[in-house]
């Protein structure tokens, strides 16, 4: 079997389901209409304000910037700063908590100008939903309206659960991969000085450059241009998980000024533009690249400097540093498992591909900058014609699996065209690195841009489900439409023979999962699909005249084609997202004598203050008799992700894990890292 889908996704299910079947707030017992209530201590403390129950006059005293609140339990009048003013609907007692409107709630939020108030609105209420939801202790959100020079910031929860510090538009937040977005920039700006051409070879440049072609003799790096790097389509091996990547105890330069000789070592994924894989090491290269044309001798330092002094500076990103500083930390949101559970601070020094932290102050300038020409407060950081560049859409004449890789995915120079369940298509960048996930979106017609960032693990995957909501919303709110397809008010439930719904049984992988999905025809006789993540239960697929399924319970519709001789899975009303795709299970079987490569394995720690992403990895045969692998990393366990027999010792679809025996032990090299068998 061929696998083309080489590209890492992260599935929008389980999310998109917690928000059609989930509902966080109390609803009052109101004639008319039934309000969404929410908790009002909940709600105010999360804007940062102080709040008080006085026991003697049963109110609700709160605290906010310099203004005083009084809330009567009962009462539709508030009083503010000792003025009464009237509420839409009474603030609820119920079991002991008193609960307001989230529409009386929202003015606390609301800009003065009044712009954008319903996005705002919604934006308010969803971050607390899935506050709640995923257990994340902080928030900042970022919204801007370029063509009307408006900028809306709010921070949510906290930046440190152990000080209860909470978070406001300067705290810092990791952004992992949005770190891409200023990497281009950069080039970009080197671009435009005449330094580089994007469609020459990378080794005109830097002439250290080098890697081995892939793992069938094919990949010449000589060809490998700055515009492929920039667009996830030079081939080149996408992560090294290796010693040195990330650190507990300050940075590690060293990491990226041996990088080209690491690189020299390792193996093409596939041969330059032909394949979309998305690609760390290509962004950690294009900041080598920037470095070394400036002229410093450190790439780690040169990196660090040219975004200080080029783009931070003169945008008035005052905050935004790729190298955390002593100056930093009082505002910096700390790292946390959970919303009770605090971790360390962990430094990634890769940075070029997922070192920035920025809050969303900063961040709104830079959105402002992007959408305005490069212009912020009449400094030029880039050109209009280069931004331009940066924003254009991305094509290549993919060999493996044309316009298939990522189907909601499609690369700009440093951005993501990605497109929504609903088939609303946006760009921008998402960014997630163990504690820290976010996600930067923008609507260039409307001039809207978005920043979501999280601090916790728990918040991977629904920073961009937020900033899509919020995007929406706020393109909804300005223009009164959204430019999404029309939908189809001819589909109808139709009956299929067991025979084609048998045709679509099977386990599928999804991708960029490491799990697996079961579509398979119960007693009843109707499809179901089972095994997503939360959901214990499988869920029935109603067949539909247009080719795709329902969930009638959900709403969300699942397609299948076939795909270059393999069944594969979308979902989205417009069949926008990749799923998986159908296994052959043959293919997965473990080969005679894989048992002797069975057990536990730790990795081979270089330095003390070091880590690997990855800590250790189970290798074993499951029920199936399928070969597979299991990583243990910083943020947690991986489901056993089956792998391919490629021969004796070299397993996987890229040939990304090989055996080894040495000196009686057993050795496992996964994405360029070793790890020892320990039992």
């Amino acid at each position: 079997m061929r696998r083309i889908f080489k590209a890492v996704t992260v599935t929008a299910i389980t999310i998109t389901m917690l928000f059609s079947i989930a509902a966080v707030a109390f609803a009052g017992n109101q004639e008319a209409e039934d309000p969404m209530y929410v908790p009002l201590r909940r709600v105010f403390e999360y804007a940062g304000a102080n709040v008080t129950w006085d026991e003697s006059n049963r109110l609700v005293a709160v605290e906010y910037d310099e203004d005083t609140y009084m809330f009567l339990p009962g009462s539709q009048t508030a009083n503010r700063n000792d003025e009464l003013y009237n509420l839409k609907y009474p603030i609820v007692m119920n079991a002991g908590k008193n609960y307001i409107s989230y529409y009386d709630a929202a003015f606390l939020f609301e800009d003065e100008s009044g712009h954008l108030s319903a996005a705002i609105m919604q934006a308010v209420l969803a971050t607390m939903q899935i506050m709640d939801l995923a257990s994340i202790p902080g928030i900042t959100v970022a919204l801007i309206d370029a063509e009307n020079d408006f900028t809306w910031t709010q921070g949510f929860g906290f930046a440190d659960i152990a000080t209860r510090e909470r978070v406001n538009e300067l705290t810092l937040f990791g952004l992992a991969s949005i770190s891409k977005t200023f990497t281009a920039t950069a080039v970009m700006q080197l671009v435009e000085a005449g330094k580089i051409d994007l469609d020459k070879p990378v080794v005109d440049y830097l002439p250290g450059f080098s890697t081995l072609p892939d793992f069938e003799g094919n990949g010449d790096y000589r060809k490998i241009t700055t515009r492929m790097l920039l667009t996830h389509a030079a081939g080149i091996f996408p992560d090294l998980i290796a010693s040195g990547v990330v650190t507990v105890n300050g940075y590690y330069g060293e990491y990226l000024d041996s990088f080209l000789d690491t690189l020299a070592k390792l193996n093409m994924m596939s041969p330059e533009s032909t394949v979309f894989t998305y690609s760390n090491n290509s962004f950690n290269l294009l900041g080598i690249l920037v470095a070394a044309l400036s002229g410093y001798d450190s790439y780690f330092d040169g990196f660090v400097s040219y975004t200080q002094e080029k783009i931070f500076e003169p945008a008035g990103m005052a905050m935004t540093t790729f190298a955390l500083e002593e100056s930093h930390m009082p505002y910096l949101a700390q790292s946390h498992v959970d919303s009770t559970t605090r971790a360390d601070l962990i430094y990634f020094n890769a940075i070029p591909a997922g070192g920035i932290f920025s809050n969303a102050h900063d961040m709104a300038r830079f959105m402002h900058m992007l959408l305005s020409g490069g212009v912020i407060d009449g400094n030029q950081i880039l050109s209009e014609e280069m931004v331009r560049q940066m924003f254009s859409a991305q094509s290549f004449d993919f060999e493996a699996a044309p316009n298939y890789l990522i189907p909601n995915m499609l690369p700009g120079l440093g951005l993501l065209y990605s497109t929504g369940l609903d088939g609303f298509t946006h760009v921008g960048h998402g960014g997630n690195l163990i504690h820290y996930h976010s996600d930067m979106a923008f609507d260039t017609d409307s001039g809207i841009g978005v920043l979501v960032s999280t601090n916790s693990i728990t918040g991977i995957g629904v920073e961009r489900v937020l900033s899509n909501v919020i995007l929406q919303a706020a393109v909804f709110e300005k223009t009164g439409a959204l430019n999404v397809p029309a939908p189809d008010l001819t589909v109808v439930p139709v009956a299929l023979s067991a025979e084609e719904l048998g045709k679509l049984e099977g386990i599928y992988m999804m991708v960029g999962e490491s799990s697996f999905l079961q579509i398979a025809i119960e007693e009843d006789g109707i499809l179901y699909i089972s095994g997503i993540t939360g959901v214990p239960f499988p869920l029935s697929l109603m067949p539909l005249s247009d080719g795709s399924f329902i969930n009638p319970d959900t709403g969300l519709r699942f397609w299948f084609e076939e795909q270059y001789d393999e069944m594969v899975m979308f979902l989205g009303d417009f069949k926008t997202h990749l799923v998986g795709e159908r296994l052959e299970p043959e293919q997965y079987l473990a080969r005679e004598g894989f048992e002797r490569w069975i057990g536990t394995y730790a990795f081979h720690i270089e330095k003390e203050d070091h880590l690997s992403i990855v800590s250790h990895l189970d290798v074993g045969i499951d029920a199936n008799g399928f070969a597979y692998l299991r990583t243990y990393a910083l943020h947690g366990q991986s489901p056993i992700s089956p792998i391919v027999y490629i021969d004796e010792f070299t397993y996987g679809d890229d040939g990304l894990i090989s055996f080894s025996m040495e000196d009686g032990i057993a050795w496992v090299t996964f994405f360029g890292a070793g790890f020892s068998r320990v039992s």
